[in-house]
């Protein structure tokens, strides 16, 4: 049997394991398996086996949860930034404006008071964005765990993020929408 010690398929089994029960983990981490050593092509591969599987099986509702526990980190250190920029600034245009001004990993627009849109210049998923082709959607639902993270720490538990589009499914940007 493959090694299945890779950190992107340890959490997607994980979260599996919490949204659909240890049998269907065990059935995904044995039908597609993804080694630590394994190189860019096989990982991008993998990620679309990713995709298929959970489109076979879930609805998006269950999808999005499951790959928003897939994310690789927690978000900390950009939400530090954030806050700091946050609490420093009068209202939400200030704050967008003190953001874009000093970053340049992502960038904010402004929607309303307790709405922006967040979005990266670039795919930052070490898992497959080093191999030019698309995946759908459901790969990128990762990053909504993310930044509900990230902008929690800055505004609370009552934040909603939307992926809007992403880079691997053909958009120029990855663009979330938070709402708090």
């Amino acid at each position: 049997m493959a090694k299945n010690d890779n950190a992107h398929a340890l959490r997607i089994a994980e979260s599996l394991r919490t949204y659909a029960g240890e049998s269907c983990a065990d059935e995904f981490a044995e039908l597609h398996p993804l080694s630590k050593s394994a190189d860019i092509d096989k990982k991008f591969m993998w990620a679309q086996d990713v995709c298929r599987f959970l489109e076979e099986y879930f609805d998006e509702e269950t999808i999005v949860k499951i790959r928003k526990d897939c994310r690789c980190n927690d978000g900390s250190s950009i939400a530090k930034k954030l806050l700091k920029y946050w609490n420093t600034a009068d209202n939400t245009e200030q704050f967008i404006d003190l953001f874009n001004r000093k970053e340049t990993f992502a960038s904010l627009e402004y929607i309303t008071e307790n709405k922006v849109r967040f979005s990266y210049p670039e795919c930052y998923c070490a898992c497959v964005k080093r191999v030019p082709g698309q995946l759908t959607k459901t790969w990128c639902y990762c990053t909504v765990g993310n930044a509900e993270a990230i902008f929690r720490a800055v505004f609370g538990e009552s934040v909603t993020v939307t992926l809007i589009e992403s880079i691997k499914s053909g958009a120029e940007r990855c663009v979330l929408e938070v709402e708090w």
